[in-house]
């Protein structure tokens, strides 16, 4: 499999929170990132021919006035509940907490949102290791398939075409296996 034939970060992205939106009866949902100068950036709407006022909000804001630490850099899945609520939960790796009394008082939806927001956290740390690991692979496809083409235009092979070859085949097995063992 070609690099190019990989589907991108935010094509996984996209699927992921069309799931979400699903789930959500087709409600719209939306990827935030929060920049460095603490502007809200929206990166990803489902579905994508939703009207981007839809999602129009000051992440920053709303996020400081629930009492919610605001990390530059860190990214929010969400949907509006109505004109006046929200419901938005971090992309992260840790699950979220469990309610203090022992009974869920979230709403479906509220749990759709978190659970997307953990499902983008978690998908990509893998996305990238995978993405990582074919890189690798496909450079060892490339120098295996350059020993290939030597071989057979090679009328004899001298001491030294040997040498080369048997130097390329242990770069392809290192590549091999800095992939298997994501490094």
């Amino acid at each position: 499999m070609r690099e190019s034939s990989l589907p991108s970060l935010m094509e996984r992205r996209r699927v992921l929170l069309d799931q979400a939106s699903a789930a959500l009866r087709g409600q719209v949902v939306g990827l935030w990132r929060l920049t460095d100068e603490g502007c809200t950036v929206v990166e990803i709407v489902s579905p994508p021919d939703a009207p981007r006022q839809i999602l129009d909000v000051d992440l920053g804001g709303l996020l400081h006035q629930w009492g919610r630490q605001v990390r530059p850099d860190s990214r929010w899945v969400g949907c509006r509940a109505d004109a006046a609520r929200w419901h938005i939960a971090p992309v992260r790796l840790d699950a979220p907490e469990p309610p203090p009394s022992g009974i869920e008082r979230r709403s479906p939806e509220r749990l759709v949102i978190e659970l997307a927001g953990l499902s983008l956290g978690a998908l990509e740390r893998i996305w990238r290791a995978a993405d990582q690991a074919t890189v690798y692979l496909c450079a060892a496809l490339e120098v295996l398939e350059s020993c290939l083409g030597r071989v057979r235009v090679a009328e004899g092979l001298s001491v030294r075409a040997r040498a080369h070859l048997l130097a390329d085949l242990a770069g392809v097995a290192d590549a091999i296996d800095v992939a298997l063992k994501g490094d």
